[in-house]
């Protein structure tokens, strides 16, 4: 067939056959070749686009501090309010400075190549974050967990301001009173 095809296109219509030509058996075995790479050619993964979570640490130690910072500011300005307490620092103990999870693409791609009896397989992946805007797209922020806070008090003397303030400071923290410290400010009241 293929030799009739080509007798017909190069408008020689004898009796040689192309398969008997040196061309011929050429072109033949090169389309033979190109066949079988086409069949053995293992094909590309298509990339999984779907978003997966990554988690990184927050960025930096000054936004644990700025963090710490603000309990300890907002926490001992609530505290002195409290009758009896008197002036108030607060010193809060984090575990941690946190957890950022961000959105990714992972691509993974599989190859498996064949040549003579060995057969090779490559993996390879990829994961980049997610971007929106322009920022990296944030699936979820955790605060870091409180181990433990210090209150100095004027007023911790008297038991009553002392069990007051480490109800507060539990409530407000979240945190069970055993990890809420209150001590008598030095030559206080």
């Amino acid at each position: 067939m293929l030799d009739e095809w080509i007798r017909k296109d190069t408008g020689e219509e004898n009796k040689i056959s192309l398969l008997n030509s040196k061309k011929g058996r050429l072109l033949l075995v090169i389309i033979i070749c190109i066949g079988l790479l086409a069949l053995l050619w293992p094909p590309v993964s298509k990339p999984d686009s779907s978003p997966t979570k990554v988690a990184q640490p927050l960025a930096s130690q000054s936004l644990e501090g700025s963090l710490k910072h603000r309990l300890q500011t907002e926490l001992a300005a609530i505290l002195s309010q409290i009758e009896g307490a008197g002036t108030v620092e607060v010193s809060i103990t984090l575990d941690s400075e946190g957890l950022k999870t961000y959105a990714t693409n992972d691509r993974d791609e599989r190859r498996q190549i064949e040549e003579g009896g060995r057969t090779t397989i490559e993996e390879s992946s990829t994961r980049d974050l997610a971007v929106s805007s322009g920022n990296p797209l944030l699936l979820e922020e955790k605060m870091p967990e409180i181990l433990g806070v210090l209150i100095v008090a004027d007023g911790a003397d008297d038991p009553q301001v002392k069990e007051n303030l480490t109800n507060a400071a539990s409530t407000l923290l979240d945190i069970s009173p055993h990890r809420v410290r209150v001590m008598p400010r030095e030559g206080g009241q």
